[in-house]
């Protein structure tokens, strides 16, 4: 048997956090099985919202985020058209009774299910003397007043509050992709970089601009210089890009999984009137690198 929260879980931050805490000590407390379904991409893509969010969470980092957590078991299920046409009723019947067997439902003030959102709380309840399940929910987590959300740390994402994100988020927000071969103007310059190509194509990227992060790569942790913008000075695509200087890492690792968390932002992107004075800049935001790296390991 099993205790079992359904939600889009998007970014695991500090409400989710609480929610799974319960999900997990029900579960110890009752020896039954923790379950985390959610799905592998946002629902608003499959439904064609006119607003489409970030995805905070690409599917490997919440499968990773839900497991350290101690979720025995997460499903990530693919939001299909027909998922989204399947009532309540029929995900409750069909899929979840007889796949899980159900001891307790973990909710929270936004949970649902099934078309037209209608699984929710009251349903549940309506449903739980014939099946044999109970109902519990989490309170959400209110800070300033406010409750924690996935889309208010979208905002604060796109704001450059980098580091207020990461309070809610409860961790550092994460780019995950593959390093791509670019330009190589990053070496012409002496700071070779390594491009991100994000592995979900609908990952939120935060604001334009230079932060401070830390890297995770086969070879290792590193901090780096992460750029997020067009590079005006030596490019003239216009493309939005995500490129890295790893600090004490210089090798090739084009085709590799590269992880990067964004921990401090720096500066706006600018224009230099040449490479020269772009050069001199980039020194200047290592040196700031270093003393910010420095304080962080004292």
């Amino acid at each position: 048997m099993t205790v079992i929260s359904i939600g889009t879980f998007d970014g695991i931050h500090l409400g989710h956090r609480k929610l799974l805490s319960h999900v997990t000590q029900i579960a110890k407390q009752e020896n039954l099985r923790s379950v985390v379904i959610s799905f592998s991409d946002h629902p608003a893509f499959t439904l064609h919202r006119e607003a489409l969010p970030g995805l905070l969470c690409p599917s490997e980092i919440k499968e990773q985020e839900l497991k350290k957590l101690g979720i025995d078991e997460v499903v990530l299920l693919d939001f299909t058209p027909e998922i989204a046409q399947t009532s309540a009723q029929d995900f409750l019947e069909k899929y979840l009774i007889p796949q899980w067997h159900p001891k307790v439902f973990i909710l929270g003030y936004d949970s649902h299910f099934g078309k037209n959102r209608e699984g929710n709380r009251d349903f549940l309840l309506k449903h739980a003397s014939r099946w044999g399940y109970r109902v519990e929910f989490v309170e959400p987590i209110l800070d300033g007043g406010r409750v924690i959300s996935s889309s208010r740390i979208r905002n604060l994402l796109q704001s450059r509050h980098i580091e207020e994100a990461n309070r809610l988020l409860g961790r550092p927000y994460r780019l995950l992709g593959d390093v791509c071969r670019g330009l190589a103007k990053g070496r012409e310059l002496g700071f070779p970089t390594a491009n991100l190509k994000l592995r979900n194509p609908h990952q939120l990227i935060p604001a334009i601009g230079l932060y401070l992060s830390r890297v995770h790569i086969e070879q290792g942790e590193f901090f780096g210089l992460t750029n997020i913008g067009k590079s005006p000075t030596v490019k003239h695509s216009g493309v939005i890009e995500i490129e890295t200087y790893l600090l004490g890492f210089d090798s090739d690792i084009y085709g590799s999984t590269m992880e990067i968390e964004l921990l401090k932002y720096l500066r706006e992107e600018k224009m230099f009137a040449n490479t020269e004075l772009l050069i001199q800049a980039m020194h200047k935001d290592l040196e700031l690198a270093k003393s910010l790296i420095e304080e962080m390991q004292c």
